[in-house]
């Protein structure tokens, strides 16, 4: 998320729901649940294997403040709130961090998956990175992985496309961005750190639409998911599903067949808040090439002016809570 690594900890997340509230709730309509199967070959170890991938298989959460990075808390509290445990957990590191194993194993505890965004901060470190400059910690990296022996999802340098990272558009050129990420899915490989389901995560377009994403993609033998990052907020010319996130999809879909998980999402608090989470609900609920969602509860109103906590509106919480309950959104 743009600017994610400058915020303060977030409020802590109350167990009570919050008083305020955008009006009545709005409930889901039917639809039916059919899998999809990624149908892109090639394998380079942990990437590129054909996989079953049903949709609506990820329901994850990402939180700051007293919850962060503390899987068994979020799932106790995401149970209470919406009716089901996260089975995907995120993890913000940055590069030269170890692997976080204990948080990984406690991740596991209570049924989630691990997921990591590594973060290549310092203009200049996704060059040395790709150069072998950093072979050694990768190494260890991809030792610690392995050992850790259970399926963990990988992204590296997100949002690449654009321009608010060391990473992005004003360091980075895409084949410096492809050949860095080439290098790590290698190392990792022949190390035989091969459960790693590598999650690649471009931006939504509308904010860069000029920029290509395609030029920015490892190749199906490198990339086992597509992570996109998108939300709803108030600047935006439209507040849709199909202005957010299909014109990002579209594009995808001219070069890669990969499941697509909504690696970042939210919807801002303000005027409309609960029918915006029905259609970005129902649209990832009725969608077989869209296999779950990664929502972020953070309060983020110093640095953006949004908040995106469910908590903070009883009737969004609701909303939120009927269509994760009446669709399979994870396990139960």
């Amino acid at each position: 998320m743009k600017f994610r690594h400058l915020i303060a900890a977030a409020l802590p997340l109350a167990l009570v729901v919050g008083c305020s509230s955008t009006g009545g709730s709005v409930e889901p309509h039917a639809a039916t649940s059919t899998p999809v199967t990624a149908d892109d070959s090639g394998q380079a170890g942990g990437a590129g294997a054909d996989r079953a991938a049903p949709k609506r298989e990820y329901l994850g959460i990402y939180m700051e403040g007293k919850y962060i990075n503390k899987p068994a808390a979020q799932a106790k509290l995401w149970k209470q709130r919406v009716g089901r445990s996260p089975n995907i957990v995120k993890q913000f590191q940055a590069w030269y961090a170890p692997f976080p194993t204990a948080w990984a194993k406690q991740a596991v505890s209570v049924g989630a998956m691990p997921q990591i965004e590594w973060e290549p901060h310092g203009v200049g470190l996704i060059e040395t990175i790709a150069a072998g400059g950093t072979d050694d910690y990768l190494v260890q990296y991809a030792n610690a992985v392995k050992a850790f022996k259970k399926p963990v999802s990988i992204s590296f340098a997100h949002e690449m496309n654009g321009f608010w990272y060391d990473w992005g558009t004003k360091n980075t050129k895409p084949k410096t961005f492809v050949k860095a990420w080439r290098h790590i899915v290698d190392i990792f490989n022949k190390q035989g750190a091969k459960n790693v389901k590598w999650l690649w995560t471009p931006n939504v377009i509308y904010p860069m639409p000029k920029v290509g994403l395609k030029q920015y993609y490892p190749g199906h033998k490198y990339v086992d998911w597509i992570g996109v990052i998108g939300y709803y907020r108030k600047k935006q010319k439209s507040s849709t599903f199909a202005y957010i996130f299909e014109p990002t999809i579209k594009k995808i879909k001219t070069f890669s067949k990969k499941p697509i998980l909504l690696a970042e999402t939210g919807v801002q608090t303000g005027p409309g808040r609960d029918k915006k989470i029905a259609e970005l609900m129902a649209k990832v609920a009725q969608r077989k090439d869209i296999i779950g969602i990664i929502w972020f509860n953070m309060d983020k109103r110093k640095t953006e002016g949004a908040d995106y906590r469910l908590e903070v509106n009883k009737s969004a919480l609701k909303t939120f809570r009927s269509y994760t309950t009446k669709y399979p959104f994870g396990r139960p």
